[in-house]
């Protein structure tokens, strides 16, 4: 299959993934959201299986180079530190938010909220750097 191909049905399936869960959260719709995670999953597929290529195309445009090891490198070193930033960010929040729970009941459930995305990030990472470490060495 031509990469071109590849890469319009994977946009277009993420521009539908897109489109039914902006509709979903709309209308409070949970079977639309759960439409769009199905359709994510068949995208997921051919990103996967031609994520060289896919990449290769985006940094390419008419046969010219438009991104190159230097950008990689720099995204690569920025990063870190912005993860970590929104990791600390959103634990002080939730800590701070949990405090003030007796003044703003109505908070408490955004407390929750900031401390789940600091686990799921947490995690993500923990798993990330184990799998590097693993795959490149210590």
């Amino acid at each position: 299959m031509k990469i071109k191909t590849v890469v319009i049905i994977s946009t277009i399936l993420s521009s539908i993934t897109t489109l039914l869960w902006v509709l979903g959260l709309i209308f409070a719709n949970i079977n639309l959201f759960l439409l769009s995670m199905i359709v994510l999953a068949i995208s997921i597929i051919p990103t996967i299986k031609y994520y060289k290529d896919i990449i290769e195309f985006f940094k390419t445009k008419n046969g010219e180079v438009i991104a190159d090891e230097r950008k990689d490198f720099i995204e690569e070193k920025s990063s870190l530190p912005s993860f970590a930033m929104v990791l600390v960010v959103s634990l002080y929040s939730g800590v701070a938010i949990f405090t003030l729970r007796n003044v703003y009941p109505q908070y408490t459930m955004l407390s929750y909220a900031f401390f789940s995305v600091f686990i799921i990030g947490l995690i993500t990472f923990i798993i990330s750097e184990t799998y590097y470490k693993r795959k490149y060495g210590s």
